[in-house]
């Protein structure tokens, strides 16, 4: 006989190989079709809300690696506290005005100048909303719990009502002010940019020391010796109205070959290096207050420059004077307003000089080209004693990646000085996951300017503010609110741009020759709303739980999003913030297209599966950068595979089990520890998912499955699920263990696999079962397990472990092939006496035979016991495979207890 036809081995439909990139489009089009997502939410609807709040991705072009983590991080927040029982909508949202979208319509033929603005304007909205159902369909294949119905867009009226109503509470506590002074400017944006707008590189720069010669000492500087400057924007020279001083630094006039020049004592010797000077012969020291109200000549155009104290001065590098251009930097212009020197920042808005500069040669002249030039001219006029490039960090526009200035220009600004106090306060009442970025933010709020919002663009939200007939702002509260009601009777802000100001103001402000506000909002301003916004329409808690976002979001949205919040509401938007790094590629770089390693994430589901990159997501501790290519997901891949595999054995060994007539009521020992075991995993599973520590759940998970699953309970229970009677209550207790198990391995899983669990949802029945397996409840394990017994089976796998030492020496030196065919002596150590007693004791070890004594010798000592393994003689059951000192009487090629089973299916 066959004895392999009679046992009762494994069977599921469920596959081996997963197939992912071809099962989960499938799966996802069955959630769409029976409204999973949506029932879920509907379930929870009136229980308590745990929301996550989405910060909006920017509706231009495919998703990249930074998308997929960041969206995959927020879905295992959102799934776990909807299987928890939650309200925990996910409402994502989209980022859609700006220049970005501007450029892409202008590159697709669109001609800026020429087009009717709100022609314009409605190419950009059509653009980025057919960008918004693009990265819909992206975003979908990565598994995520949103229908996408519920989601917000910045270009909604609604929305931008909102945010306009913000503004108004903004002026109406008086924190809206327009003035001239030096920002970020993006010449080739032409554009103002705030500070979450820019971004840093490496870029060579020019850097000369040039002097300026005094024409009016006083009585400690005599007229004709050099004050030297060095500077790394030759462009600015020309602007040139100060040269400032530290009050208290130390300053030398030292004379060489005839001339005299004056600079930091501190930086006399790499001053004297660098300009080659042989000989120096120090005339006098003199400190920098000293130095106060000397009137030097310009080195390029007949007029003075006067030295004026500069709070910002020192010696760390340079020469301890620092040439000052009112209009192109922050200090320049602080210094400048406190000597009454008008604001000086002869620029256009797209770099190049004008013709308030007051020199024909540069009229026209792009900023960046006048410097080769203006240090030509410099060298002529003999003011310039070194020319050198050097490389350091630059400001950059973050879209179009090229140098910004600081450029005077006369701006919308958001009074942060105001409201520092409560952002700070506000700061100290959320916890920030990880723990050093509350002092990031700390130290970026306390040392961050007035906020620019106006932007130079046509595609946005527009600031509601007129100039009467002096050219003096009018923004009232009354006013915007005026204008707002016309933007909601016409559905739209398109109007803005398209009415006459009088059309647009009310009938006292009317002809008066008043006009409006040409420029629009910073889209931080846009995406910082979206706090309010979205829990005002959708009827959400404030703050909310959670933001989770890219480190980056420090400056960005992270810090909009807590000014907007506190302004309007007078506490932070969130309760946790969470942050992440970036996507690099496996060796740790950047990814970018000139090192052609850029791994798009739809290349990855189309390759290995969404649920191998979600896997991956969970294996990395996400708050250092996360490293993703070719053999990281094959390591991750080949870890779900074990997964997979332990699901399918579970099913395969369930196939003939009902939970609704076949739950055993009373279970083995062992059967109650391995669920211990479990229900204590499953806890410390929750616990880290609430902790938002992914990475721990991942490696709980695989530590369950690979030690107490695969190479424990399930390993030893073959031995009971196929050769025992299919009904037999030992048999059933075990399937019983194993259907608690496979319930609570699914529901730890399902944040992370999501179509995993779900395809081996149809393979399997629950009581009262859902059409998906997101829609069942969490699986609670309400059985009592006494600590009593818990102990004595941590002695029991104490034990184990030590057995197969034992068992893993034995083979290694060849004295045995399988554990199943050996016979174990076992002399315990007074604490581990009572084991002597259970039953079955060699089933759980996968040996023939255990013989305990007392006598040791002879056998091997460990922490549990004194061992000795040895092949047992005598005859092997052809069914079972175990070694027997005697087989069945009636049949000698199995043994009585298979004997037993064949005789009570009527198989001899």
């Amino acid at each position: 006989m066959n004895y392999k036809d009679t046992l009762l081995t494994p069977n599921t439909l469920f596959e081996m190989k997963a197939n992912l990139a071809e099962k989960e489009p499938q799966i996802q089009l069955e959630w769409l079709k029976t409204n999973v997502v949506s029932a879920r939410y509907q379930h929870n609807v009136s229980n308590q809300a745990f929301i996550l709040h989405d910060g909006p991705p920017y509706a231009n072009g495919d998703l990249h690696v930074g998308h997929a983590l960041n969206k995959i991080l927020k879905d295992f927040i959102v799934r776990y506290y909807n299987q928890k029982g939650f309200y925990s909508p996910w409402i994502c949202g989209w980022d859609t005005h700006g220049l970005p979208i501007e450029t892409a319509v202008v590159k697709s033929g669109v001609d800026r100048k020429t087009t009717p603005p709100v022609a314009f304007r409605q190419i950009c909205r059509q653009y980025a909303l057919d960008q918004i159902k693009k990265q819909i369909t992206q975003f979908s294949r990565l598994g995520l719990f949103s229908d996408f119905q519920q989601k917000y867009v910045t270009l909604d009226l609604a929305y931008e009502l909102e945010q306009l109503r913000l503004f108004q509470t903004m002026v109406q506590k008086k924190l809206v002010y327009r003035q001239l002074k030096p920002i970020y400017w993006s010449p080739s944006s032409e554009s103002a940019l705030a500070e979450a707008e820019i971004e840093y590189a490496d870029l060579t720069s020019p850097s000369i020391y040039v002097t300026f010669t005094v024409t009016t000492g006083n009585k400690t500087i005599n007229p004709g010796t050099k004050f030297l400057i060095w500077t790394t924007t030759p462009w600015t020279i020309p602007m040139n109205q100060l040269l400032a001083v530290g009050k208290d630094i130390v300053y030398v006039e030292v004379l060489v070959e005839g001339e005299k020049y004056l600079f930091a004592k501190a930086l006399l010797d790499q001053l004297q290096t660098l300009l080659n000077w042989k000989k120096v012969k120090i005339v006098q020291e003199v400190v920098g207050a000293k130095l106060v109200g000397i009137i030097t000549k310009h080195p390029l155009y007949e007029r003075d420059s006067l030295v004026v104290l500069g709070h910002h001065v020192t010696v760390e590098a340079g020469t301890g004077i620092v040439h000052t251009a009112s209009g192109f930097g922050e200090d320049d212009y602080l210094i400048a307003r406190a000597n009454n020197i008008p604001i000086f920042a002869p620029l256009d808005d797209a770099g190049k000089y004008t013709a308030e500069v007051a020199d024909n040669s540069l009229v026209g002249v792009y900023y960046e080209d006048a410097n080769k030039m203006i240090g030509q001219r410099l060298e002529q006029n003999g003011a310039l004693l070194k020319l050198k490039f050097t490389k350091h960090r630059y400001p950059i526009d973050w879209r179009t990646k090229k140098p910004v200035i600081y450029r005077a220009t006369a701006q919308w600004f958001v009074s942060i000085e105001k409201i520092k106090p409560e952002l700070l306060s506000e700061i100290k009442q959320v916890q920030w996951n990880p723990q050093w970025a509350a002092k990031r933010m700390e130290t970026m709020i306390e040392n961050r300017q007035d906020w620019c919002i106006s932007r130079q663009r046509l595609w946005g939200v527009p600031i509601i503010a007129f100039y009467d007939e002096n050219n003096q702002p009018q923004f009232t509260p009354e006013l915007i609110e005026h204008v707002i009601n016309l933007f909601a009777k016409a559905k739209t802000t398109d109007i803005w741009f398209e009415w006459s100001a009088d059309q647009l103001l009310p009938p006292a402000y009317q002809n008066r020759n008043w006009r409006k506000e040409q420029d629009i909002m910073d889209v931080w301003f846009d995406s910082g709303v979206s706090n309010l916004a979205v829990t005002k329409e959708y009827h959400l808690p404030h703050p909310v739980n959670v933001y989770l976002e890219g480190i980056d979001q420090f400056r960005g949205w992270f810090n909009s999003s807590l000014i907007t919040s506190v302004v309007a509401t007078g506490h932070a938007p969130y309760q946790v913030v969470l942050s992440h790094g970036f996507a690099n590629d496996e060796k740790g770089r950047k990814m970018s297209k000139s090192l052609g390693n850029v791994i798009s994430p739809l290349s990855i589901t189309d390759q290995y599966g969404a649920d191998i990159l979600r896997m991956l997501v969970a294996s990395v501790d996400y708050r250092d950068d996360v490293k993703i290519g070719s053999e990281i997901l094959k390591q991750i891949a080949e870890a779900y595979r074990k997964i997979r595999n332990t699901l399918r054995f579970l099913l395969a060994n369930l196939n003939d089990f009902n939970p609704l007539t076949d739950l055993q009521p009373k279970l083995a020992e062992v059967d109650y520890y391995v669920l211990h075991l479990a229900r204590e995993f499953q806890q410390k599973v929750n616990k880290n998912y609430e902790e938002f520590n992914f990475n721990n759940v991942y490696t709980l998970i695989n530590n369950f499955v690979t030690t107490t699953l695969s190479k424990f309970y399930l390993d030893f229970t073959k031995d009971i699920l196929y050769i025992e009677e299919m009904k037999s209550p030992r048999r059933r207790a075990v399937q019983t263990t194993l259907y608690y198990l496979y319930r609570i391995l699914v529901d730890v899983l399902k944040p992370i696999i999501p179509h995993t669990v779900e395809e081996s949802h149809r393979f399997i029945t629950y009581p009262h079962q859902q059409s998906s397996v997101h829609l069942e409840e969490n699986f609670v394990l309400t059985m009592s397990i006494n600590d009593k017994l818990v102990a004595k089976w941590d002695q029991v796998l104490k034990l184990r472990d030590d057995v197969n030492k034992e068992l893993e020496r034995r083979r290694e030196q060849k004295e045995i092939k399988k554990s199943l065919e050996c016979q174990v002596t076992i002399a315990l150590k007074p604490a581990y006496a009572s084991l002597a007693t259970i039953k079955d004791l060699y089933q759980i070890f996968i040996v023939s035979e255990i013989i305990f004594t007392t006598d040791h010798q002879n056998l091997t000592e460990y922490e549990t016991s004194y061992l000795k393994v040895q092949e047992k003689d005598g005859l092997k059951c052809q069914r079972c495979w175990m070694i027997y000192n005697q087989l069945n009487g009636q049949n000698n090629e199995i043994c009585n207890r298979c004997f037993n089973v064949l005789s009570a299916k009527n198989v001899r």
